[in-house]
């Protein structure tokens, strides 16, 4: 069935476009989850029931669809059913594991599963009519596979691609031959503990010298960069990261790194690199307040921005020796894709390292960037609630990656100190 509101989907490729939603049948549904999903039968009570390796589980699933006016077009939903409590009791009865599913489906032929952690919902049903999943989220299943997080609210999803059914299950059921909690489902965040009662109060707000810098910054640089223009300068400056598929994050700090050293400004605001393990995973360190904080390339159009490894914000807020403060500096631009241009960077940026395949990362390439503001964000142990958590793709070994902080825009305004528009 077609849906009649134009509002965002997700193709194949993972790119977002305008079109209507498409809900299957439950017929379309089952034969879906029988492709994909081990051992799937019905029950007597006619609940969709399987196993893998060992443990049953039983699904109660819906269609993802647009949530409605007047919501974003990115966001969409399944609604929760009336009687989940009575399928989840039922579940549990019979030993096994319910879940919560949600499936997408797009005009081109892409499936998605995603799993809305079911306790979550039990447990909140009265302020939860239904589950919310966002595309941007779909998207970056499509692209990496599998993308887990925690909003801000504590709901857990994940969003996985039909291949990584089995990478979903094993980590549901914490089947792993490194049983190590990071590689598990994600967990609720860690309960917010303040700052010993012993640590020295000192404030570290970020001071107006150090904000006119950056300021001063972004309004002297261009407001368009393209892609093969940001490559060949980076290129013919033999820059470190000059052959990173994501170019704008790149470029950016390529420009202030070199903003910086030309006006002496390492007294104030330096780049501090640590990407050995165990090192503080945060590329800037300003010396007067003593405190980290990063440079991000931000999409407009993502509705959360993504940050550093969680434990390394959390390792660095927990600490007593005084309150800390994590500043984000994020630059917010409006993203045009290389698929609309022909792909133009995406074989510039092959052709240059001798690529064997001139399509490479063509997915997700971007052709151009305008930028529109800067957000300057301080986390700190009175604000650290509002984190999302989330995870996105797998390891070489199969499992998925380390979790990283998200700020929600929803709660942008309790990380903003300033925000510049360009």
């Amino acid at each position: 069935m077609i849906g009649k509101t134009i509002v965002e989907q997700v193709d194949k490729d993972g790119d977002i476009f305008l079109g209507c939603d498409y809900s299957l049948t439950r017929k379309e549904i089952f034969l879906a989850l029988t492709r994909y999903f081990p051992h799937i039968d019905l029950s007597k009570d006619g609940r969709i029931v399987g196993e893998y390796r060992g443990h049953a589980y039983s699904i109660r699933i819906k269609n993802i669809t647009y949530l409605g006016n007047p919501h974003p077009a990115y966001k969409k939903r399944i609604q929760i059913p009336n009687d989940l409590q009575d399928f989840y009791d039922m579940s549990i009865m019979h030993n096994m594991t319910p879940l919560l599913l949600g499936i997408y489906s797009s005009p081109d032929g892409l499936t998605l599963f995603c799993d809305f952690n079911i306790e979550d919902f039990v447990n909140k049903k009265a302020n939860n009519s239904s589950a919310h999943v966002y595309t941007s989220d779909m998207s970056s299943a499509v692209t990496d596979g599998i993308f887990q997080k925690i909003d801000f609210m504590g709901n857990r999803i994940t969003v996985f691609h039909p291949d990584y059914v089995s990478t979903f299950l094993d980590d549901k059921f914490n089947i792993a031959e490194d049983s190590s909690a990071e590689n598990h489902i994600l967990s609720a965040p860690p309960a917010i503990q303040a700052p010993g009662s012993s640590a020295p109060v000192r404030s570290s707000v970020m001071t107006p010298e150090i904000r006119n810098i950056i300021a001063d910054f972004f309004r002297q640089i261009p407001k368009r960069w393209n892609g093969i223009d940001c490559y060949t300068e980076m290129i013919a400056d033999n820059y470190r990261n000059k052959y990173q598929p994501e170019w704008a994050g790149f470029y950016l700090e390529y420009l202030f790194e070199k903003y910086l050293s030309r006006n002496s400004l390492h007294s104030l605001i330096r780049y501090e690199q640590n990407k050995k393990k165990d090192g503080i995973d945060l590329d800037l360190f300003f010396p007067p307040l003593s405190d980290y904080g990063d440079l991000k390339a931000h999409s407009d159009n993502s509705p959360g921005i993504q940050g550093n490894d969680w434990s390394t914000i959390f390792n660095i807020l927990n600490q007593t020796d005084y309150d800390h403060h994590i500043y984000y500096i994020v630059c917010e631009h409006t993203t045009y894709k290389d698929s609309g241009f022909n792909y133009e960077v995406t074989q510039f940026w092959n052709r240059v390292q001798n690529k064997d395949n001139p399509m490479s990362y063509h997915k997700r390439m971007k052709h151009h960037i305008d930028l529109k503001k800067v957000y300057i964000l301080d986390i700190n142990n009175s604000n650290k609630q509002f984190l999302g958590m989330f995870k996105q793709g797998v390891n070489s070994n199969g499992k998925l990656r380390e979790p990283k902080i998200m700020i929600d825009h929803k709660v942008l305004d309790e990380f903003v100190i300033e925000t510049i528009e360009l």
